[in-house]
């Protein structure tokens, strides 16, 4: 059974991730050239927002309370781990391939035609940047049989273990200043998170009383104010991000302690009829809707640019005073997109075989993360570059999949061998 709460707050939680993505497109025109850069970044008033706004950890949180129960009815109904595997990479990474290639093809067609790979580098890193979320969470939902197991063999012993090696391995790269080593947390910070979310699932924070959840809430925001006022981190929760730093898992440890704290109040939210229809289309579109938006904004942004709407300075009173503009240019463009996409991606005759071998699911999982991590690292310039990256991602998803007709030939030859 769903849980409405639930699904209310991942769609607003995207709605503050798209707005926010917008309003950090900044579009600045130097010689009669456009860039694209952060607008947001370095804004002091803005890094302390970013304890509000900053959503990535729920996404993880709710996505893993989604990810356990999907996986059980799966299991229920004598599926593997492999298949469970198979079906969230192509769930996940399929999305990713038509907006790559898009932007990949016009980014190339505009080197062609002479404009420079500079411009167009700071175009495309605006673009690509949100692609570092499908390549973690990819990753995330490998484990999720994995983890899912552990949870409910020991569940403390799980999660204390996950939140541990985390610490540990924050602390040496900051004491040493070991970079490299807090990479590691790409791993350990995220997934301790999606465990969180299995704990919601399982109802262990229903269990506690409404005046606990608030204490433990307001204790986390209180732990952050310790660890950026006095130990040092950043108070921008985006900085925080990537890597992971122990400031992101703290944040989401007070998040979902809070949304456990309002679930009454969001679930009779929810109920409303016009709320419902709004989070269902929301969550039913979620990454289409996540991996368009941005193409979306940066095409809206550069007409404007084109048709004499200007390009203020960024934070600037007039930039402010075009951002309502903006931002509704986007959200009415996004929603037509999205339609669009999503009936091209339900009419393609594709489906996933009803058991997927360990080998192929694991190795569509390694394709998928490296085709965006290519894309995400290396960029659209060089060309080669997001050719690559989309030639693994298609492989991912291809892989292992048959056409209908196939599918239905083979049964055919099935029944035949049956009846002889």
């Amino acid at each position: 059974m769903r849980d409405s709460a639930v699904d209310l707050v991942k769609a607003v939680c995207l709605i503050v991730v798209v707005g926010l993505h917008t309003l950090m497109g900044g579009i600045t025109v130097d010689d009669n050239m456009p860039t694209i850069s952060n607008a947001l970044a370095g804004n002091d008033a803005f890094a302390w927002a970013t304890w509000l706004v900053q959503v990535m950890p729920l996404f993880f949180l709710l996505g893993g309370f989604a990810s356990i129960k999907h996986w059980r009815r799966m299991r229920e109904k004598g599926a593997l781990p492999a298949d469970y595997i198979g079906q969230r990479v192509n769930r996940l990474a399929r999305p990713a391939v038509a907006p790559i290639a898009l932007v990949g093809a016009v980014i190339t067609i505009l080197l062609i035609a002479g404009i420079s790979p500079e411009v167009l580098g700071s175009i495309g890193l605006i673009i690509r940047q949100p692609l570092w979320f499908l390549a973690v969470y990819l990753g995330c939902s490998a484990f999720v049989p994995l983890f899912a197991r552990l949870h409910e063999r020991a569940p403390v012993l799980t999660l204390v273990s996950l939140l541990a090696a985390a610490l540990v391995i924050d602390t040496i790269s900051v004491t040493f200043h070991l970079a490299a080593v807090s990479y590691l947390n790409f791993f350990f910070v995220w997934i301790f998170i999606q465990q969180l979310g299995f704990w919601y699932a399982d109802g262990a924070f229903s269990r506690l009383p409404r005046w606990a959840l608030l204490a433990g809430g307001l204790a986390a925001y209180g732990a952050l104010l310790v660890l950026t006022l006095v130990v040092g981190y950043s108070n921008d929760m985006y900085e925080n991000l990537n890597p992971p730093t122990t400031c992101i898992l703290v944040l989401a440890i007070g998040q979902i302690f809070l949304v456990a704290f309002a679930h009454p109040w969001l679930t009779a939210l929810a109920r409303l009829s016009l709320i419902k229809k709004a989070t269902d289309a929301i969550n039913r579109n979620s990454m289409t809707i996540y991996l368009w938006h941005v193409p979306v904004a940066a095409v809206i942004g550069l007409s404007m640019v084109r048709v004499g709407l200007g390009a203020p300075q960024p934070l600037s009173l007039e930039w402010w005073e075009s951002r309502p503009l903006f931002l509704l240019l986007v959200g009415i463009t996004v929603i037509p997109v999205v339609a669009l996409v999503a009936r091209l991606e339900s009419s393609k005759p594709m489906i996933t075989p009803a058991s997927t071998p360990v080998a192929i699911a694991a190795l569509k999982v390694v394709l998928a993360v490296a085709g965006v991590a290519t894309v995400l690292l290396i960029g659209f310039t060089p060309v080669w570059s997001w050719m690559l990256g989309l030639a693994l991602l298609v492989a991912s998803v291809t892989l292992g999949l048959q056409r209908i007709g196939d599918v239905n030939v083979h049964k055919q030859v099935q029944n035949q061998n049956n009846l002889s």
